[in-house]
């Protein structure tokens, strides 16, 4: 019968090789990466038929008990990765590998998917017989390889005005090199996160933000919108590949009405620009995808939105509202 070669957290090199022979990746799927979560189980499920694969990265997290059994719930933040183009994959790989999941789901008692699916990595994939797709709202993906022409399009007309008020205020962007730079902006994000979620507030210590900015798989920049001597705001950008994510950001609750966020987010696309980057993925905020779009800089209609993939058994319909904490750990756009 065949079944998954489960990869554990405890097995980088292993993780990572098949993420590096990926066909296409993104810093989500890194063994890094999975390394910070806050809790639950992280798991590299992988599918083989001789020399090609299906890999899915999940963290199985304790969803309580039913007639004895313990049950539980399975997030992916990034969804498959396989190691040739979707578009090119054996339609009979795929529906094997559902089938694979779907007798592991049942084999460990998992009550409910949600699974995280990229627009550029899974424009050519869909579940051919398990689960549904549904809209995700709470992010996009926007083109940061436009010429200037481009800018006006893409930002709205007021942006470029806006960021040159920002600057006329004072604010300037720098790239944080120093502990006491990282240890600040950190304090800053609990500070926004808090009011929202004591517990992740909590797990983003001095320790994480700095295991973050010495990465492997990946590269990182935390980016820090200033006025005069004060911190004003941050944004912490990730690249992998030819896509960069504007990955958590937060704004000191003294510069609120002035939004800087407006000029982290002009130079990071800067940034993006001059390393080579195609692709900027901005998140919103935990169910509030107005959140998104609050610095006014980007109208939605012009770019590619994601797509969650969900599978529920039984009770689990009744804990879709649970599965949609997906994205409460990423992006603070405050």
């Amino acid at each position: 019968m065949m079944s998954f070669n489960v990869v554990t957290i405890y097995d980088n090199r292993r993780w990572d090789r098949f993420v590096k022979n990926a066909n296409m990746s993104d810093f989500n799927h890194t063994w890094h990466y999975h390394s910070t979560a806050a809790d639950g189980e992280p798991l590299l499920l992988v599918y083989e038929e001789e020399s090609e694969f299906i890999a899915l990265p999940v963290i199985r997290k304790h969803e309580g008990e039913a007639d004895g059994k313990r049950q539980y719930a399975l997030y992916s933040y990034a969804g498959p990765i396989c190691s040739t183009n979707f578009a090119l994959l054996n339609s009979g790989m795929q529906e094997r590998f559902e089938s694979v999941l779907k007798v592991f789901l049942e084999q460990h008692t998992i009550i409910s998917v949600s699974v995280q699916l990229h627009p550029l990595i899974h424009k050519n994939f869909k579940p051919l017989g398990l689960g549904v797709l549904r809209k995700n709202p709470e992010s996009m993906l926007i083109n940061v390889s436009d010429g200037p022409d481009m800018r006006q399009e893409h930002y709205g007309d007021n942006f470029s005005n806006e960021v040159t008020l920002l600057k006329r205020k004072g604010y300037t962007v720098r790239q944080a090199v120093a502990i006491q730079d990282v240890d600040s902006f950190g304090e800053i994000f609990r500070r926004n996160m808090s009011p929202l979620n004591k517990n992740a507030a909590d797990h983003y210590d001095k320790a994480w933000f700095r295991q973050m900015l010495r990465p492997a798989g990946f590269d990182t920049s935390l980016l820090l919108a200033g006025q005069g001597t004060q911190t004003a705001a941050g944004a912490l950008l990730t690249f992998c590949n030819d896509l960069m994510q504007f990955h958590l950001a937060a704004t000191h609750e003294n510069f609120l009405f002035d939004a800087p966020l407006r000029v982290l987010l002009h130079e990071a696309v800067m940034l993006g620009r001059t390393l080579g980057m195609q692709y900027m993925q901005l998140e919103g905020l935990a169910g509030r995808p107005e959140v998104l779009f609050a610095c006014k800089a980007f109208s939605p209609e012009l770019y590619p939105g994601f797509k969650t993939w969900q599978i529920s058994y039984g009770e689990a319909d009744c804990r879709d509202a649970r599965s949609r904490k997906l994205h409460q750990h990423l992006s603070v756009a405050v």
